[in-house]
């Protein structure tokens, strides 16, 4: 059994053994080391005085809970319909791609595109600001904390403000949703600053290989990955061919796919060669799609469409352009033999017909890549990372473009890896440190962003849940005058149970969802 495995076994059955311990036990209670469902919350009047002393400018923090309110329903639709949109696209992901339930948690150490050291800072930072900003604005409405702590499952999950509950429960529901406000609120305006931090750093960096292509990703399986090609390597040659842009990678060169093609590379300032067998890689195959209903798989590579042989990444999408929905075509792929480790013609496999997309082109259903190279030139991350908004000129651009921010983990970027970063020049500031302060305000600004958005979905337990709640309240109470408190309270409690099983069914879909397809 895999020893990781083995100490996540001991882990949990050490944790459970102390949590029915301390069930079993008052005085660890009385203490302030409490069950709480299947976690467990460490209870401290630690940070009160803090709280006491910024909130009394109570001018403020009247301001601020306005200015946190307008964030916080901002923020609420967008989440929200952006969660809705999802559901239409789930059908299209193949099942391959389908996220794995460890990244339900934004936890570091088991959502595995946060990386620990980053992530724990991160995470403290976030939860820090998230509670103190409850425990102010409750304090500076006139209500109590009663305690201040943590919330373990295994590991610290949370951080929590106690509020007196008598008094948020009979105050207005102006200061009730001025507290619930204030954490989601605090947390996007640090992220935006430290976005703000990160953009400026990355703003002043350079690179010698500005223009020339860049390795970002090496697909598993790949022509490139057989022939040891990695991230971080800037190509300098294929085929007898100098490369000096993306132009010249993509067309520049031409070499029958299933041929061997030299590749002459910069890594860590020394120069190298390797071969590599040629040709347009499939990456992935939509299920239910054209390309998935003939066979075609990922791992193979394009030999020709419609006779014509395919030699590199941009002819494939010339000759993709010219097609209709519809429309039968020749098709000939190659897949490699294990046993004669060669690349052969797959046989059974001569055409296709299209079906159709989101453009008027034909649609195969497949996402490629030449060799299984994902390439950019530094000046173009750079660009990504320093201005993400560069292209952006609608609101349909913006969301697209802080979405694409946000999953730059997702790409192996977070803001840049040790592998690549030995290509750029950061100046006066030492390249280890201005790394680590590159990608500590990225993933601060990521989990505050993240924490934000998640916590203004309109759900119980969540800070937005109860926000929604008063809202819809004082909706209610506008729309159906003669209603009894107890009717408006059903009719409330209705609209939030059912938005909330919604939410959450949506959520569980995206994880679900593209394994069912």
């Amino acid at each position: 059994m895999d020893l990781t495995l083995i100490a996540l076994l001991a882990l949990l059955l050490g944790y459970f053994a102390l949590y029915i311990h301390i069930k079993r036990t008052p005085s660890w209670q009385e203490k302030g080391l409490v069950p709480y469902g299947p976690a467990l919350l460490l209870k401290t009047k630690k940070g009160l005085g803090i709280m006491d002393r910024l909130s009394r400018y109570k001018r403020f923090w009247a301001a601020y809970a306005v200015l946190s309110k307008f964030i916080v329903l901002g923020l609420m639709l967008f989440i929200t319909g952006l969660l809705l949109y999802q559901l239409t696209l789930i059908p299209s992901i193949p099942r391959e791609n389908a996220l794995g339930f460890e990244y339900i948690l934004a936890l570091p150490g088991i959502n595995p595109i946060i990386p620990v050291v980053y992530g724990v800072v991160a995470l403290i930072v976030c939860l820090f600001i998230h509670e103190i900003a409850h425990g102010i604005l409750t304090k500076a409405n006139d209500m109590d904390v009663e305690s201040t702590g943590l919330l373990f499952f295994v590991v610290p999950i949370g951080a929590f403000v106690e509020p007196n509950n008598e008094q948020l429960q009979n105050t207005t529901k102006k200061k009730r949703t001025s507290m619930y406000a204030a954490g989601a609120a605090t947390n996007f305006i640090f992220a935006v600053l430290f976005l703000l931090l990160l953009t400026s750093m990355m703003g002043s960096v350079e690179s010698p290989y500005a223009q020339q292509p860049l390795l970002v990703s090496v697909s598993s399986g790949s022509p490139s990955d057989m022939a040891g090609l990695q991230v971080g390597m800037v190509i300098t040659e294929l085929g007898g061919v100098e490369i000096e842009n993306l132009d010249d990678f993509f067309v520049g060169h031409s070499s029958l796919p299933g041929n061997l093609l030299e590749a002459k590379y910069v890594l860590y300032g020394e120069s190298g060669s390797t071969e590599f067998v040629s040709g347009v890689f499939i990456e992935s195959v939509m299920s239910g799609s054209p390309a998935s209903s003939i066979g075609l798989e990922k791992g193979m590579i394009i030999y020709s469409v419609e006779g014509t042989t395919v030699t590199n990444q941009q002819q494939f999408n010339d000759i993709m352009s010219q097609t209709v929905p519809g429309q039968n075509i020749s098709l000939t792929v190659m897949a490699y033999n294990g046993t004669s480790t060669q690349w052969e013609n797959v046989s059974g496999i001569d055409s296709i017909v299209l079906g159709s997309g989101a453009t008027e082109k034909g649609y195969m259903g497949i996402t490629s890549s030449y060799a299984g190279m994902g390439v950019l030139t530094p000046e173009l991350l750079l660009s990504l990372i320093s201005n993400p908004y560069s292209d952006t000129s609608s609101a349909p651009d913006f969301i697209y473009d802080t979405l694409r921010f946000l999953a730059l983990p997702f790409s192996g970027l977070s803001p840049l890896p040790a592998e690549l970063t030995w290509v750029f020049d950061t100046g006066y500031l030492g390249s280890e440190s201005f790394w680590f302060i590159a990608n500590t305000a990225y993933w601060i600004f990521w989990m505050n962003f993240m924490v934000a958005t998640t916590n203004c979905l309109p759900a119980v337990p969540l800070d937005g849940g109860f926000i929604f709640m008063d809202w819809m309240d004082s909706l209610v109470s506008k729309l159906k005058k003669k209603a009894t408190e107890e009717e408006r309270r059903r009719i409330v409690s209705s609209i939030t149970t059912w938005l909330a099983l919604v939410i959450l069914f949506s959520v569980l879909f995206m994880f679900i969802g593209p394994r069912l397809f």
